[in-house]
């Protein structure tokens, strides 16, 4: 595996699955980020060398075929704990031997949930939870079906490449080299409407740290806090995400901010009310296409039968307050 690690790296670590390559000996010999942090490690290092087969391996290898095969099983959790998982096998013919890349996502497991159900009570906490399904829905369906192939279809082009050798390019290589650059720009398209749709950060770590994530994504500093504890329902979670990334695109597009404050902490008066802030140093709301964000925002916390308050001061900048009920 060590003479292909630069296209490993180059296709594995731009999608946002967890990932990891194994060696003939099952031994992992190349991790992405998200593989580490889907099980608690700090760095993918952390993973190098360990069996990289999930609990629940059959133990066959398996040979190469059109679409990878997807099974159940375990990974065990830094803290010792066990994660529940789906995975996906791409086999890899070397000349040192066989080799393979696993591909994770998360599962429900034996007791069929892994975090706290929305409230199924009442209408707009139905359209709320209707929405959030959605675009989870159509994230992984592009995650877990569009990636997987275009990762494996770059996976084989790069094998096949290695293939023809060094020298004078051919007809041939030139064209694997222009079907791989194709490949890795459609790659990057998908990852960039999956995130659109529903970060897998969000669904793996929950929000703060996906806030965290999305700060990284602006022009200007964005600081975020919060004191989430524990996973909040999905609906909750997503629509609070989304609330605040178009909050940040008010800031930062319709007001000219030049740093922005985000919040995110169960309100300890108000408690279970989840209690999400936005500040920034820029222009009063009420132009260019603010409106329009602020719009969206609002409709977000109608569904949630949340409140929103928006107070801006000429001399602190706008605020954006929005209280979420959550139940237990």
């Amino acid at each position: 595996m060590t003479s292909i690690a630069a296209e490993l790296r180059s296709i594995l670590d731009v999608i946002e699955q967890p990932a990891w390559a194994v060696d003939a000996d099952h031994r992992v010999s190349y991790a992405n980020p998200r593989a580490a942090a889907l099980t608690g490690h700090d760095s993918p290092s952390d993973l190098l060398g360990t069996d990289g087969r999930p609990g629940g391996h059959s133990g066959a290898r398996s040979r190469h075929r059109a679409a990878p095969s997807h099974r159940c099983g375990t990974l065990t959790h830094a803290d010792g704990s066990l994660l529940h998982v789906e995975w996906s096998l791409v086999p890899l013919a070397r000349p040192d031997g066989e080799a393979a890349v696993y591909l994770f996502r998360t599962s429900a497991g034996p007791s069929g949930a892994t975090r706290e159900p929305s409230p199924k009570g009442v209408p707009r906490a139905l359209a709320a939870q209707v929405c959030a399904d959605r675009c989870r829905t159509a994230a992984r369906s592009l995650r877990h079906g569009a990636q997987e192939r275009l990762a494996s279809l770059l996976l084989g082009l790069s094998l096949a490449r290695e293939q023809l050798g060094g020298g004078v390019p051919s007809p041939g290589a030139r064209l694997l080299d222009d079907a791989a650059r194709d490949a890795e720009e459609a790659l990057a398209q998908v990852r960039e409407v999956t995130g659109a749709l529903y970060p897998g950060v969000l669904e793996l770590r929950g929000l703060t740290v996906a806030l965290t994530a999305l700060a990284e994504q602006w022009p200007v500093p964005v600081a975020v806090f919060g004191n989430l504890r524990r996973r909040l329902p999905d609906a909750v979670e997503t629509h609070a995400y989304f609330l605040v990334r178009d909050a940040l695109s008010r800031a930062v597009h319709g007001a000219g901010a030049g740093r922005v404050r985000v919040v995110a902490e169960l309100d300890p008066d108000l408690d279970p009310d989840l209690v999400v802030t936005v500040s920034d140093d820029g222009t009063a709301p009420g132009h260019g296409p603010e409106p329009a964000f602020l719009a969206a925002i609002a409709g977000r916390v109608a569904l949630l039968e949340g409140t929103l308050t928006v107070r801006h001061t000429p001399e602190e900048g706008t605020t954006i307050s929005v209280v979420i009920p959550v139940p237990y």
